[in-house]
């Protein structure tokens, strides 16, 4: 057989594979889309107080079954776009993160992160700023992104670093809508702005409060904690270790 024909017949056959779906072609984690943008679910896991974003309803379906909250859209990202945005998972600590650096990307693979592909794309036109923010106390769910500027100052306010903007989106986000019509996230409003400056996941904040000995955790002024030392810590934590909110301060 000649050489010249051999480039040919192998691409044939991995055609064939693919078709036969004997071998996988690989797809990004972002999911279709039929028009020029892509809503953005976010989801939160009040367990281990990780944020999860996707594009893909299945994906959003099969999560909030899973136990996660579903807190509605956090953006709508452009369907395409010349600035991929990275989906990476750390499987030790089952955590989630996401960047538009490809650097950063190859960093955390040689980390031993799992890259899973395009998540969405970033704005080129960047007309929403989309901020990032680190929690340097939390083992997971350590970064939170939102176009909600409100809920980045108080996320800082709280603790959390300023990482600046993450990427860019089309549009902002929209909270979760329940029948009786109030929201459950109390998180990203429409007009961008946060119900009674309240963080994510029906005013609940991150990182919370402990004393040395209590059985409980609280916000970082909560009168009970008057006059005691406290430390910061995040709510996965809290919950881990099998304490309580505080009935004061609903922390």
């Amino acid at each position: 057989m000649s050489r010249r024909r051999l480039p040919l017949l192998a691409a044939l056959v991995a055609a064939a594979l693919i078709a036969g779906g004997l071998m996988a072609a690989p797809t990004p984690a972002h999911a279709a889309n039929s028009g020029g943008s892509v809503q953005m679910y976010r989801l939160y896991n009040r367990y281990s107080g990780e944020h999860f974003y996707t594009g893909s309803a299945s994906e959003k379906d099969d999560v909030v079954r899973a136990g996660w909250n579903y807190e509605g859209i956090g953006w709508v990202a452009p369907a395409h776009s010349d600035t991929p945005v990275y989906r990476l998972y750390n499987r030790f600590a089952g955590d989630h993160h996401y960047t538009k650096s490809a650097s950063e990307k190859d960093n955390l693979v040689r980390a031993g992160w799992n890259y899973e592909g395009v998540g969405w794309y970033s704005d080129d036109n960047q007309t929403v700023p989309l901020y990032r923010q680190y929690n340097p106390f939390a083992r997971t769910g350590t970064h939170n992104y939102t176009t909600d500027r409100a809920e980045h100052n108080n996320l800082i306010s709280l603790g959390w670093r300023d990482e600046q903007i993450g990427w860019h989106a089309i549009a902002g986000g929209k909270p979760y809508q329940p029948s009786g019509g109030s929201s459950s996230s109390g998180s990203t409003s429409g007009s961008g702005s946060t119900s009674g400056g309240s963080t994510s996941t029906q005013g609940k904040v991150d990182p919370v409060y402990v004393t040395k000995s209590g059985k409980s955790f609280h916000r970082s002024k909560c009168p009970s904690t008057t006059g005691h030392n406290t430390s910061a810590i995040s709510r996965a934590e809290a919950v881990r270790r099998n304490l309580s909110p505080c009935k004061v301060c609903n922390p």
